[in-house]
């Protein structure tokens, strides 16, 4: 072991008997950066679990990427051949969405209603598979609708209501067919799912309306904005794609954002904390002054005296990183078992705190706290091996 390691934790280990002060401003450093590191963890945690389950939501309610033609597609049987031929689609579906009025009793709301082939939905989207009540495939003239939507008035499968459209735009009675949940809370409220032919009905006039877009899904999601280039070049004009990140790029770049800016704030507790090392180490050289110009009395180099010092300080900084990440990891898993802090689900669109801690955000944090440790024990450790043996040696 090097003199410097040696000598380092000799004077650390010793603090509490001969500088009781000293002491106590050590762990003050200690318990700082910990508590600095633990709310980093939590923090970058929660901020991608919010990612993971937004990602998870949308992903299941919509499809990974949808072609569309302005006016609707007219070919749907061809546009679909040409979809499947390209690598890396796993299933396509058509679809009609529009925006429409439903009625019950005398109140209203304005939904999204989505017709769709009820034998292939279940290849594209997951939301056949997260009905809660009732049964799929809806028959012709039922309405599968979002846990708060049923919510909102007392529904229940079985139970009618009405729905604005047709070519006179009078109320037509459908009857509640399903009822789903997502976990997000628009889709649950405001999205409905009917069978294509009522949905035509439903948003044409004197003839069926045409499907506005084909539904796609991907072997892999992330492979959206690749695959989407390729359907591009393939289809051309007057065909557009557009994939899930592109539907909620808005969402996901303000929540890049937060976390970006979160960690910036955080980190601002540990750079505080690590002041403390600062005045530790500041009065460890006062007290180890003559120590300092006996080493260098027999040899030892102002770099030796310096990395002391800086060993010291960074000993406290991993002590207070080491113990915070052990707080940060096991808060984490906490919240993600037993979920004891649930959320006003119309305002943060899910119903529960989400936690997914990644390798690379607590790599972030352990790496950002040691390198502010490192840098706050530069000045004391400069100060340090700028002593001169002979002033030191006299130092009272």
């Amino acid at each position: 072991m090097r003199y410097e390691w040696f000598l380092a934790t000799r004077y650390l280990g010793g603090l509490r008997r001969q500088q009781p002060v000293v002491s106590v401003i050590a762990m003050i450093s200690v318990l700082g950066i910990a508590l600095g590191v633990a709310a980093l963890l939590v923090v970058l945690g929660v901020m991608s679990g919010f990612d993971a389950d937004l990602e998870e939501k949308i992903i299941g309610a919509n499809p990974h990427l949808l072609v569309q033609a302005e006016g609707g597609i007219r070919d749907v049987e061809a546009v679909t051949r040409k979809i499947l031929e390209t690598p890396g689609i796993a299933a396509a579906a058509p679809m009609l969405q529009t925006q429409t009025l439903v009625r019950h009793g005398s109140e209203s709301l304005g939904v999204l209603l989505r017709g769709v082939d009820p034998m292939k939905e279940p290849q594209v989207t997951r939301l056949p598979q997260l009905l809660k009540q009732g049964s799929w495939p809806p028959g012709p003239g039922d309405l599968v609708v979002g846990s708060e939507f049923a919510k909102r008035w007392g529904l229940r499968v079985g139970d009618s209501i009405e729905v604005v459209g047709g070519e006179k735009g009078k109320p037509i009675p459908m009857r509640i067919s399903g009822i789903f949940t997502t976990g997000m809370y628009d889709y649950d409220m405001y999205l409905t799912l009917t069978r294509m032919e009522t949905a035509q009905m439903i948003a044409g006039g004197k003839e069926p309306a045409l499907p506005t877009g084909i539904g796609v899904r991907l072997d892999d999601a992330v492979r959206a904005p690749e695959i989407q280039q390729k359907l591009r070049q393939s289809l051309g004009f007057p065909y557009y794609v557009v994939s899930w990140m592109d539907m909620n790029s808005n969402l996901f770049a303000a929540l890049k954002l937060e976390k970006l800016v979160m960690f910036i704030i955080l980190t601002l507790i540990v750079l505080v904390a690590c002041f403390n090392i600062i005045a530790t180490l500041l009065m460890m050289v006062v007290s180890k002054t003559k120590e300092i110009g006996i080493l260098k009395a027999v040899g030892a180099t102002n770099g030796g005296v310096r990395d002391l010092f800086t060993i010291a300080g960074l000993l406290i900084g991993l002590a207070g990183t080491a113990l915070g990440t052990g707080i940060g990891l096991s808060l984490c898993a906490l919240l993600k078992k037993y979920q004891f802090i649930k959320l006003p689900a119309d305002i943060y669109y899910i119903d529960r705190l989400p936690v997914k801690l990644e390798a690379v955000d607590v790599a972030s944090v352990i790496l950002a706290a040691l390198a502010i440790s490192w840098v706050v024990c530069l000045y004391p450790s400069w100060v340090a091996a700028r002593l001169e043996p002979a002033r030191a040696l006299r130092y009272e």
